[in-house]
């Protein structure tokens, strides 16, 4: 397909990594495709790690993958958030069995471990994640970018300019999607802001030791 007829994913939690998810959006959006974001809750403020503040078109949970062409993981430590939602394992999980374009980068093979989906696969990441990576079956990789079949991934903010190269390369190889197909929204979300956000916690209940992440 070209690029331009390509629906791209990109996930977003609070704490994300700013380069690994603005690039990608902005360079899709670039090439004409249909950028949605999505979250484990739609409507919600998610915050960067330095506070730039994004709100998401729809929850992982309204989401099957015939709906999108690639999926794409940012780092920080969004993926932390996003390892501990059933909706986005699922999700991932599923893009797997329909094998569409899933692409993740420097932290975001968490989530690939969490879902469970690296057994016998070669896969890069940002070096603390090195040992996750081999603990959940995957083949880890010393290299900048690693494309495995229809898996990207990626080490560093430096490295998304080649890991979304990379996208592109895989979504050129894949048919066009069926114009009858329901699509996801297209964002409209840009990185202006009139203030950043706060990236917050709150035990959720007292005394515990679990705790909640907000934006505000």
């Amino acid at each position: 397909m070209k690029v331009s007829e390509a629906r791209v994913v990109v996930l977003v939690a609070n704490l994300y990594q700013e380069i690994e998810f603005w690039y990608p959006v902005m360079r899709f959006k670039e090439l004409g495709a249909r950028v949605t974001i999505a979250a484990p809750a739609s409507g919600e403020v998610y915050g960067s790690k330095l506070g730039y503040p994004v709100q998401a078109d729809v929850s992982v949970d309204d989401i099957d993958p015939s709906q999108f062409d690639a999926l794409v993981v940012p780092g920080g430590l969004a993926p932390e958030a996003l390892r501990t939602s059933a909706g986005t394992l699922d999700l991932v999980r599923k893009a797997f069995e329909q094998d569409k374009i899933v692409a993740a980068i420097c932290h975001a093979p968490w989530v690939l471990v969490s879902a469970g989906v690296i057994q016998g696969r070669r896969v890069t990441s940002v070096g603390p994640v090195r040992d996750d990576v081999i603990n959940g079956g995957g083949n880890w990789v010393d290299q900048s970018i690693v494309v495995d079949g229809h898996l990207v991934t990626g080490q560093l903010p430096n490295d998304v300019p080649p890991f979304c190269q990379e996208i592109i390369k895989l979504l050129e190889t894949v048919p066009a999607p069926d114009a009858a197909q329901a699509t996801l929204p297209r964002s409209t979300m840009t990185a202006e802001y009139a203030r950043p956000v706060k990236v917050k916690t709150a035990a959720v209940a007292p005394a515990s030791a679990n705790y909640l992440m907000f934006a505000e």
